[in-house]
């Protein structure tokens, strides 16, 4: 939203006289109609509140779901990935499980109806829903043909059996899709046509996987990793098009702060003669950002798996350690003041730039003192200081976020903060107290006393459906000014810190750089810990679960990314294949080096050719296989140079670990490149 950042690399749209950014961080929506809301006791939506709207419990269940199912995926080893459907059976139960029918699709369609106030027509609903009922019955015949042809591998009725199912319930999905992006209303359909995407992508890639093994010709097999990798394309780019006509839409939504039904936790105070105007802003924020956040948990992280189910790419079969490195905000508390009553300065505030990923270590608060001109004696908070580091990296620095420094510091509140799952707030007309659990939700600090009748609200990521920890973790607290409310129109208004935004990252996200002896591990180069000499973090394209490093053309030798990375115990003198995911706007030279205590070891220079022009889209990435190295060293770091050409930009490090001999490893990756 902020224009001043065009030169921090964000991609701006105009709207108007506004600009927003259009991918990753997100906020959260508004609060509690109750005190003190347990999940047990009440309904439990995914901006953490309990709440009685109806769209809300919609909302609430669908970002749940596609929680449980990312973190399924996520997860998921062999043997699963070693059997036919074992993609499929490990979600379909979050999909058409303990609710009846279609409930939980008919709960996708309501959860974005409501995020962008657009309804889809009893005809577009019922095709869609007709539709999903045939993808069900197909699927269930599918999994129970696989489920045979896995016991019984040389069966030739089992192997004709799931040859011919598949063939049905591929036909029965392409059949369907169309009717989960009809026109005028893509937007609203887009979480049902993500997951029914995700479907469709895992069966194609068991047929590519076992198709000749089921007795496939090779032909078949090859026309359909062929189409495997055009719907993998096709399915991302409409997922990503999609959600940025979408984020439009909510950027245009209408603010109302005194509905009360919808933002309890307002009540009175966004009626206050000379205040209540400030709370336009956050208002408007937040419906922007329940769009942002709920959609990048149920399309566009689920869309940044999909490139590890090409199984002649990913070969390795205990799978890939994939890790989220997008920051995402949850909901804005409080209000502004006469000079930050914005959306853009809410912005500007709360969400950083693209940036490397850090991690918070301290949290910092700084509480002033209450003048004896005001009458309301909660506790005010004037600085707000959080503690930083890269990954790999032992330094730390602070940013912050305070208030004209008018008040006496009376007591300073220093949290330990790096591991912090969520928090509660209390609140009157603003935040004044807050409550830090760990990822088991247990207690870990208090900041701030009670000062009754207050309004507890949740603010937190939401977990997985049936999940026993929190998803995310506290990555960024950000806060605005406010002035304080005396009572008396003619008491000259105090500074304070008085709207609250939170960051958080997905717990994928290691706090290292660990590489794994069995497991392919992706590393974001946003997990990198120096990016200079024409490096910049740049936004991502809404479809790698996070921002890009951008390498412009650098004549000199310094390193322009450094990647910190720590084998785990069982990898050290394990052989790895470096492979590295990324797009170029021209043809370049790229240099990418493993450098060990002084000096380098393995190295090499690249040529890349370009990948795109424009926008950046599904096909503008491709993968650089650079060399293999020996693990033998507890710590390395992998140092990139853009020599020439470009710009080249780096999505992915990826360590993929070489069983038996390096020859018969490179011989079996040209055979799949010849294929």
């Amino acid at each position: 939203m902020n224009q001043n950042y065009n030169n921090n690399e964000y991609e701006i749209l105009d709207n108007g006289n506004r600009s927003y950014q259009t991918k990753y961080p997100f906020a959260q929506a508004p609060g509690s109609e109750c005190q003190k809301p347990n999940a047990k006791d009440g309904i439990y939506t995914p901006v953490g509140r309990v709440d009685t709207v109806l769209q809300n419990i919609d909302i609430g269940l669908s970002v749940r779901t596609a929680l449980s199912i990312l973190q399924m995926l996520l997860s998921v080893s062999f043997p699963a990935l070693g059997r036919a459907a074992g993609l499929i059976n490990i979600i379909f139960g979050f999909l058409w499980g303990t609710l009846a029918g279609q409930s939980v699709w008919e709960s996708f369609m309501k959860a974005v109806e409501s995020l962008v106030n657009q309804k889809i027509t009893d005809a577009v609903r019922a095709k869609a829903i007709s539709e999903l009922e045939g993808v069900q019955n197909a699927l269930e015949l599918y999994q129970e043909a696989a489920d045979d042809w896995n016991e019984n591998p040389d069966d030739a009725s089992a192997k004709d059996r799931v040859r011919r199912q598949f063939t049905s319930t591929n036909t029965t999905i392409e059949f369907a899709m169309p009717s989960f992006r009809v026109p005028t209303f893509e937007v609203p359909l887009l979480t049902v046509y993500a997951q029914a995407a995700n479907l469709h992508l895992q069966l194609l890639r068991d047929a590519v996987k076992f198709g000749n093994e089921w007795g496939m010709p090779s032909a078949e097999v090859e026309d359909l990793y062929t189409r495997l990798t055009r719907r993998t394309a096709e399915y991302t780019d409409h997922c990503v098009t999609t959600y940025d006509k979408g984020l439009k839409g909510a950027y245009d939504l209408a603010p109302n702060p005194t509905d009360y039904n919808k933002y309890p936790y307002l009540n009175p105070y966004s009626k206050d003669p000379i205040y209540g105007k400030y709370y336009t802003a956050p208002v408007d924020w937040n419906l922007f950002n329940d769009f942002r956040r709920d959609m990048t948990i149920m399309v566009l992280d689920i869309v940044a798996v999909w490139p590890t189910y090409n199984p002649r790419i990913y070969t390795n079969p205990n799978g890939v350690q994939v890790e989220l490195s997008r920051e995402v905000y949850s909901t804005v508390y409080g209000r502004g003041g006469y000079d930050n009553s914005s959306v853009d300065a809410i912005e500007s505030q709360i969400v950083r730039p693209p940036h490397l990923v850090t991690e918070l270590t301290t949290l910092k608060i700084e509480q002033g003192a209450t003048l004896d001109m005001e009458q309301i004696q909660y506790p005010k908070y004037m600085k707000v200081t959080n503690t930083l580091h890269y990954i790999g990296s032992s330094s730390t620095w602070e940013q912050s976020s305070s208030a004209i420094p008018i008040r006496p510091i009376t007591q300073i509140h220093t949290t330990p903060a790096n591991n912090i799952g969520d928090l509660s707030l209390s609140q009157l007309d603003v935040p004044y107290r807050f409550s830090f659990y760990n990822k088991d939700n247990a207690l870990i600090a208090e900041v701030g006393a009670e000062f009754p009748p207050n309004n507890v609200t949740w603010n937190g990521i939401p977990r997985a459906e049936d999940s026993d920890q929190n998803s995310h973790h506290l990555s960024y607290v950000g806060a605005l000014s406010t002035q304080s409310s005396a009572g008396f129109p003619w008491t000259y208004p105090t500074e304070l810190l008085g709207e609250w935004g939170f960051g958080w990252l997905h717990n994928s996200l290691t706090p290292t750089n660990e590489i794994l002896s069995d497991k392919t591990t992706q590393i974001p180069a946003v997990k990198g810990n120096a990016a200079e000499f024409g490096a910049t973090v740049v936004r991502g394209p809404g479809s790698t679960g996070g921002d890009l490093v951008r390498l412009s053309a650098y004549n000199g030798v310094w390193t322009q990314l450094r990647v910190v990375v720590r084998p785990s115990t069982t990898a050290r003198t394990r052989t790895y294949k470096l492979r590295i995911r990324y797009a170029s706007e021209g043809n370049a030279n790229l240099f990418v080096g493993k450098y060990v205590v002084n000096r380098w070891w393995e190295t090499g220079n690249f040529a890349v050719d370009r990948t795109f022009s424009g926008a950046m889209t599904y096909n503008s990435f491709k993968y650089l296989d650079a060399f293999n190295f020996t693990a033998n060293e507890e710590e390395f770091k992998i140092e990139f140079r853009c020599n020439s050409g470009g710009p080249i930009y780096i999505d992915k490090i990826e360590f993929i670990p070489i069983e038996g001999s390096i020859e018969a490893f490179e011989a079996d990756l040209d055979l799949e490149k010849a294929r």
